[in-house]
């Protein structure tokens, strides 16, 4: 926000009196004083709500402002300008319609009660790349929020998308006037209508008040006699128009078709909204899904309790097959009776094995004692169900991981792009799925419709197996005192030498095991495990004569995949395709054929795709958006914490154990809830590390410490509570290793599982 107006200026348009007057200019808007930063002139409005703003004059008087918009007046030093109106809301409004009438470029609204946040988000996310775009923050869409979006308009964009909402009768007028939109989105109000309003007719004729002067306004066809008796000039659309975008599959097909609605009519071209529509973001708190203590699968709803929403709910939940229990919890707390008794038989329509409803803000202790549930939270983001949620999470650390399984699906959409079409696909989930999670991510897999997946050991095979994972398992460590494990849970085993192959075979015999799949891993250059290639006759004159074992595959690891000189791995894979040739020459025809070849990993994706697939290719850490040599891949994962407490250093004050931090001038710090117990190790300690807050990079300060680290937050506006990026959108992956001297893979897999996983789902 730059608004670069004089006081005068500002009274002149919010009708104002001049209590008293000094001369200077106002960039920034303010209503709230912990937020205040004194490196930017900033006009103060007294607003009243909860809370009185005039109760917090002197505070914001203190923090540097020295422009008020007042509705009483009050005291102040004489190098204070004060601005009398009669009320300062409608004072903020004017200002921000004053500012929106600058710009002449398209404003696009968005009201209605069915998703206008995600539309929002997914129209931004679909023409960001043809489009400067400024858009509400998060959902600013009230009275006071309207404005604030407004008013961060500006010369440097070319089309803007505000949202706007509603909950009483005229309301909308005032918002109208301040957006003046050219154009709209109405994304309907849903089966029921809001209790302020007397009909379903009213509650729609309000919502489009704000449609009244724009050029055109899109909404599904469902919408049409609304519109018409309003009289609005609509462009008109349903979801089986987008038919080949595949999004009838998905939640919230509605909303998907009217952003690639929009999107198309603004000009972007239909294969990129195809490339697109995949991509397309999550939000916090709509369909958030985590792991959660009992080995629970936590679904986090809490936006609203709308019956729409609800069901959409419901049939994701229903239709997962992460776990086989399933329960219900809803807080209905701002609902009224007759919506709560169709509610409650919409639930009773999908019969969970339990079914809470959260009295009086407290959870039942049956609850408590789930075990192995997938467990829906459905609820007003006015009740306090969401922190309730909170509590259900594996552990109480404001610590976490999110992982975006849309980028997962991209990455293995593309990796698999660049191999002949009938290549199968194995994906390794060792070492937790590196990091990302014992269970999640391996059923996220099984649905992408993957061939194979792959553990390091026998241990981590049966827990996918006690856990619902049905997709055939490689093990690669085959242990012997793991051979009855490995036959119990069907795991299919990588064999590296004659005397480990007889004693499997041994096993087998003594179970009375024919035909047992075996993977048959071959030295090609990473000196590690595998035969070599002289020992092929023997092993497969072995092979032959043992009708307890057959071959499901054979393969090989790529030792310098990543590196730009490929000499190595031509050369390895050269290898590979001899050996390859001799078993082939060895085996009849009908042993011969069903045998699956691999040796490409990620990076040997991406390189050699097309000449070495083979028949499988393995994919590791690709899937998870990471390598040295693709910018087409997508991170998926984002690492953050919360700030838990600030303090003010004098000069001459140390930091942290060790007191290896002195301060050299007053200078604020942040003490994050993370340390390297957490993973974030002690080498980042001293400006080697660094996080992002609020806009800001802030360097490490002191010695990191096992759950706390402090940086530096002198040249950043934030507060207790706020978030802190480690890795995320502005420290990437490969940044946040380069500072450990150290690899992505070591990074993911060294997050501490007392972190939080979440798992973000379209």
């Amino acid at each position: 926000m730059k608004l670069g107006l004089a006081h005068q200026e500002i009274c002149n348009v919010v009708d104002g009196q001049l209590l008293q007057h000094n001369k200077g200019s106002v960039d920034v808007v303010v209503y709230d004083t912990r937020i205040i930063t004194t490196d930017r002139h900033g006009v103060f409005f007294a607003l009243q709500g909860k809370k009185d703003g005039h109760d917090f004059v002197e505070d914001a008087y203190k923090k540097g402002v020295r422009c008020f918009v007042l509705s009483r007046s009050h005291n102040l030093p004489p190098d204070a300008t004060v601005i009398l109106v009669k009320d300062t809301l409608k004072a903020l409004q004017s200002l921000a319609k004053y500012h929106r009438n600058q710009f002449s470029y398209p404003v696009l609204a968005i009201t209605g009660s069915l998703g206008k946040t995600m539309i929002k988000e997914w129209l931004y996310f679909l023409i960001k790349d043809d489009y400067d775009v400024i858009r509400s923050p998060k959902s600013f869409n009230s009275q006071i929020g309207v404005a604030l979006s407004l008013l961060e308009m500006d010369e440097t964009h070319n089309f803007a998308i505000i949202e706007a909402d509603i909950s009483k009768p005229d309301e909308m007028d005032s918002l109208e006037e301040m957006i003046s939109p050219t154009m709209g989105i109405f994304t309907g109000v849903g089966k029921y209508y809001s209790e302020n309003f007397n009909s379903e007719k009213e509650h729609f004729a309000e919502h489009l008040k704000l449609f009244k002067h724009t050029n055109v306004t899109f909404a599904l066809k469902d919408e049409h006699s609304a519109l018409r008796r309003n009289k609005i000039n609509a462009a008109l659309t349903a979801v089986e128009e987008w038919e080949k975008f595949s999004i009838h599959d998905k939640p919230f097909p509605g909303n998907r078709a009217l952003a690639l609605f929009v999107a198309r009519y603004l000009g972007v071209d239909e294969r990129v909204l195809k490339t697109k529509v995949d991509q397309l973001p999550i939000l916090p708190n709509r369909m958030e899904v985590f792991e959660g203590q009992n080995h629970n699968l936590i679904i986090n709803d809490t936006y609203n309790i709308d019956i729409d929403a609800l069901e959409q709910s419901l049939e994701y939940q229903f239709a997962s097959t992460e776990r086989k229990i399933r329960v219900v919890v809803l807080d209905l707390s701002f609902v009224s009776k007759p919506r709560i008794k169709q509610i409650k038989e919409l639930v009773n329509r999908y019969n969970p094995d339990h079914f809470f409803i959260i009295e009086n803000d407290r959870i039942p202790e049956e609850l408590k004692q789930i075990r192995n549930a997938s467990i829906l939270f459905k609820g007003s983001y006015r009740s306090n169900l969401h922190q309730h949620v909170a509590l259900f999470k594996n552990r109480k650390h404001e610590t976490w991981v999110e992982f975006d399984l849309k980028a997962i699906k991209f990455n293995i959409d593309y990796l698999q792009s660049l191999t002949p079409k009938n290549t199968k696909t194995l994906v390794m989930v060792k070492a937790s799925s590196y990091g990302t999670g014992d269970v999640n991510i391996p059923h996220f897999l099984q649905q992408t419709g993957i061939d194979y997946l792959g553990v390091a050991y026998t241990d981590e095979g049966t827990t996918l197996r006690e856990n619902g994972i049905s997709l055939p398992i490689m093990v690669m460590n085959t242990e012997k005192n793991a051979f009855e494990d490995l036959t119990k849970f069907c795991l299919e085993p990588s064999i590296y030498s004659l005397d480990q192959l007889r004693e499997f075979c041994d096993h087998l015999k003594k179970e009375n095991l024919v035909n047992y799949p075996i993977h048959l891993t071959f030295e090609t250059g990473m000196n590690r495990l595998g035969f070599d290639s002289d020992e092929i006759p023997d092993l497969i004159n072995f092979i032959l004569n043992q009708p307890e074992i057959r071959i499901q595959s054979v393969y090989s690891h790529l030792a310098d995949a990543d590196n730009p000189n490929t000499e190595y791995t031509e050369n390895q894979i050269a290898v590979f395709n001899t050996i390859r040739q001799q078993i082939l020459r060895l085996l009849s025809p009908d042993n011969a054929k069903n045998i699956i070849f691999h040796l490409l990993n990620s990076e040997g994706v991406l390189k050699f795709g097309q000449k070495a697939a083979f028949d499988m290719v393995r994919l590791g850490i690709g899937v998870f958006g990471y390598a040295s040599i693709s910018k087409n891949l997508k991170p998926c994962l984002k690492w953050k914490t919360t700030v838990s407490q600030i303090k003010h250093l004098k000069p001459g004050e140390t930091v942290s154990y060790g007191r290896t931090f002195r301060a050299e001038k007053e200078m604020r710090t942040a003490t994050l809830r993370i340390g390297y117990a957490d993973g974030f190790r002690r080498s980042l300690s001293n400006g080697r590390g660094k996080v992002y807050i609020n806009g800001k990079y802030c360097p490490v300060i002191g010695t990191v410490c096992m759950d706390m680290t402090m940086v530096d937050i002198s040249e950043v506006t934030c507060q207790e509570g706020d978030e802190v990026e480690i890795i995320g959108d502005h420290i990437s992956m490969e940044e946040f290793a380069k500072d450990l001297n150290t690899i992505p893979y070591e990074i993911m897999t060294s997050i501490n599982k007392r972190v939080s996983r979440i798992y973000l789902k379209p």
